[in-house]
C-alpha cells in the first residue's frame, strides 16, 4: 500500500498535546521521513483539545482500526496511560516503531518497541530499554542499565552504570541516579533529586539526598 505521496508508510502519533506535536516535528527532521514514510496525523480523544499544529486528529487510539501501511509513535508521558491507549492498538498487532533522529548509543544497545529518544540522549554500552520508553533531550544513560517498559525519562538526567529501574518508573528534570542502584516499579524520582539509594517499588523520593515524599 502506497500513500498519496508514493512513501509506503505513514505514522500516527498517539496523543495530540504539546508533546505530540513536539514528536512529529521530531519524526518529520528523522532521515527516514518522505522516504519511507510520512507524518500522517494523530490519535486523541480529548475533547476540545487545541490543536494549532496542520496534522489533522485522524481518529481515537481507543476505536482506530489498524490499516496497512500504519505505523505509530506513542507521544504520552504518564505510564498507565501509555498503556491504557496502546493496548486496543497492540491487540490489532500495531506495528510501534523507534524514533530516535539523534540517538548516540554504545555497542550490543537493545531497544524495544514504541521507544521514543529525543535529540542529544546518549545510551551506555550493553543498556536496555523497555517498550514504550520515552527519554527527552540531554539525558545521558550509562553503561549496563536496565530500563523496564513504559518509563518515561526527563531531560538532563544521568543514570549511572549499572542501574536497574523497573517498569512504569517516572524520572523528573535534572535527577540525578548513582551507579548500582535500583529503582522498583512504579516509582517517581522527583525534579534535581540525587538518588544515593535504592528507591522502593511506588515511592516518590525527592531532594538532595533523595528521600520518600508521602503526599498528605
Amino acid at each position: 500500500m502506497t500513500t498519496h505521496s508514493g512513501v509506503p508508510n505513514h505514522i500516527l502519533i498517539v496523543g495530540a498535546g504539546g508533546f505530540g506535536r513536539t514528536t512529529a516535528s521530531l519524526a518529520r527532521s528523522d532521515a527516514a521521513f518522505g522516504k519511507a514514510w510520512d507524518v500522517r496525523g494523530f490519535l486523541d480523544n480529548r475533547p476540545n483539545l487545541n490543536n494549532p499544529s496542520d496534522l489533522p486528529i485522524v481518529g481515537d487510539p481507543l476505536t482506530y482500526r489498524v490499516h496497512e501501511g500504519d505505523i505509530f509513535v506513542c507521544a504520552l508521558g504518564e505510564p498507565a496511560a501509555k498503556r491504557r491507549y496502546t493496548e486496543k492498538l497492540l491487540a490489532q498487532e500495531a506495528n510501534f516503531i523507534v524514533l530516535r533522529p539523534d540517538l548516540t548509543t554504545g555497542e550490543r544497545v537493545t531497544l524495544s518497541p514504541g521507544g521514543l529518544f529525543e535529540r542529544k540522549v546518549s545510551l551506555g554500552p550493553d543498556v536496555k530499554v523497555g517498550a514504550f520508553v520515552t527519554i527527552l533531550s540531554t539525558t545521558i544513560v550509562g553503561y549496563d542499565v536496565h530500563i523496564g517498559d513504559y518509563c518515561q525519562i526527563a531531560s538532563f538526567v544521568f543514570i549511572g552504570g549499572g542501574v536497574r529501574i523497573g517498569n512504569d518508573v517516572v524520572i523528573h528534570p535534572h535527577a540525578t541516579i548513582l551507579p548500582g542502584l535500583t529503582v522498583g516499579d512504579g516509582a517517581v524520582v522527583g525534579a534535581g533529586a540525587v538518588v544515593i539509594r535504592d528507591v522502593a517499588p511506588s515511592t516518590t523520593v525527592i531532594g538532595n539526598p533523595a528521600k520518600p515524599f508521602v503526599f498528605r
